[in-house]
């Protein structure tokens, strides 16, 4: 079967931007192809149209819906990979998982690659449904198979990168190249970034910035975003990395802007009162394309006392106004705050924490609701058995595993990170010392020897407890 993909360009509701693609598909019978479909009826086209017309009615959008669903179910694969993909996803419709899981997999059966790509996605990132590696691997690689830039781009990077796959650097990084071969920017700075920390191939920084400026000349700013936040906390050229932010800011890419802000707070964009006078500007540029971590920036300044005067108290009005106004950034700073307190002028408030996490959890996908509330009950937890319970609820959910979870748990509770540690070490051979939360010297060794099988292990030699390497270390 040969799938060639089609597609017309749709933004609408609250910018967000989409692609209604569809698929010529042909079944071989022998030597000659019997075409299932050409292209998507005008019914499927139109009514996809209906849903992004910020005009529309509810009337509209109900008629819309109808249509695809009688399409759908008299067996248009167009009508079900375009109604599972918003059912699944919210944007204009009322989510609808179980119905939409239904429809991609009838359409990803019928060898529609962008089904079959967004059913991958959804079983590897387990974010609407449980996590399962195995059926995402294979639907990935049914739509890279159809040569779907999208798939070959997601499959390729996490076979280099072995984050929710297991790592296979030989069948992922042809996938990557065969992407960009095609043209695929966003391909181009997925394998740059690899390059750029080394991770799962040979660190190599010239030839990242050649992808990235590849993708800069298609409009992409990506991968100089990432390029200049490297020069700059690496602190390596504070004008290049303050050129190199500027010109993917000027791309469009409003997280630069997040970043230059960041440095001149901190004084990393020529020194002292020098950088620090370039914040309001850089601010105001990430305030314009719409960040929501410039608020968790402010907020940051305002409790420190970054050219203001400190007060714990505003950080936290701050924070819970922006969140009242639905900035999910400045909710997960107000819980982290509330839960961690900040050593200066900000008590640890766990009930508090746990009443934002309630308040403000529809800001917050599924995964990041679970991961806050498990952090607080491991803020709580005091002694090796309440350590053990909130171990087990850790394991119990394998797919809330991430860098910035496992960093989350040691903010939250040194103790309970270095018992999860512990029980990870001995499981893999390592470790050989009692299960207890407390940071032996068997436990730092077993934790160095698991160390060098991360990427860049030569963050071990500077300090195995860092927080970056205890957060990749859970996140195995």
């Amino acid at each position: 079967m040969i799938s060639i993909l089609r597609g017309i360009s749709l933004t609408g509701k609250k910018g967000v931007s989409a692609t209604l693609l569809w698929v010529t598909t042909a079944i071989f019978i022998g030597s000659a192809p019997v075409p299932v479909s050409a292209a998507p009826s005008q019914a499927v086209v139109q009514a996809d149209k209906t849903l992004w017309t910020d005009t529309a009615t509810e009337t509209d959008l109900e008629q819309a819906r109808q249509a695809l669903e009688t399409a759908a179910a008299q067996g248009d694969v167009d009508a079900q990979q375009v109604l599972g993909v918003h059912l699944l996803n919210g944007w204009v419709l009322e989510k609808d998982v179980p119905q939409a899981i239904a429809l991609l997999d009838q359409a990803a059966q019928s060898g529609v690659a962008t089904a079959q790509l967004e059913l991958g996605q959804a079983y590897l990132w387990g974010t609407e449904i449980p996590a399962d590696a195995a059926k995402a691997q294979d639907l990935l690689n049914a739509a890279a198979a159809q040569n779907n830039p999208d798939a070959m781009r997601v499959l390729g990077e996490q076979l280099i990168g072995g984050w929710a796959l297991p790592r296979d650097v030989g069948r992922g990084r042809p996938l990557l190249e065969a992407a960009i071969a095609g043209g695929d920017d966003k391909a181009m700075v997925a394998l740059g970034k690899l390059l750029l920390y080394g991770q799962g191939v040979a660190q190599d920084h010239a030839e990242a910035m050649n992808l990235f400026e590849a993708a800069a000349a298609k409009g992409n700013g990506s991968g100089l975003a990432a390029y200049g936040d490297m020069l700059m906390w690496g602190q390596r050229s504070p004008k290049t990395a303050e050129a190199v932010l500027n010109r993917a800011g000027e791309l469009g890419v409003g997280e630069a802007w997040v970043t230059l802000a960041h440095g001149a707070m901190y004084g990393y964009l020529g020194g002292g009162r020098v950088s620090r006078a370039k914040f309001d500007g850089y601010a105001e540029k990430a305030r314009q394309a719409g960040e929501e971590d410039i608020v968790v920036l402010e907020a940051t300044r305002n409790m420190w006392g970054i050219n203001m005067r400190a007060s714990g108290p505003e950080t936290i009005a701050r924070l819970r106004t922006a969140a009242d106004a639905e900035n999910a950034a400045a909710a997960k700073f107000l819980i982290e705050l509330l839960r961690d307190g900040n050593g200066l002028n900000l008590l640890r408030r766990r009930a508090d924490a746990r009443a934002a996490l309630e308040t403000y959890a529809d800001l917050l996908t599924l995964n990041e609701r679970a991961q806050f509330a498990l952090t607080i009950d491991a803020a709580t937890a005091v002694g090796p058995a309440a350590f053990a319970a909130v171990a087990d609820a850790y394991f119990a959910r394998p797919e809330l595993k991430s860098r910035w979870f496992g960093t989350q748990i040691l903010k939250a509770n040194e103790n309970v990170a270095y018992f999860i540690l512990q029980k990870q070490l001995k499981d893999d051979g390592l470790y050989g010392g009692r299960v207890n939360g407390y940071a032996t010297r068997l436990t730092l060794r077993a934790a160095y020897r698991a160390c060098l099988e991360l990427d860049r292990p030569e963050r071990c030699r500077d300090n195995v407890m860092r927080p970056d390497v205890i957060g990749d270390l859970l996140a195995r």
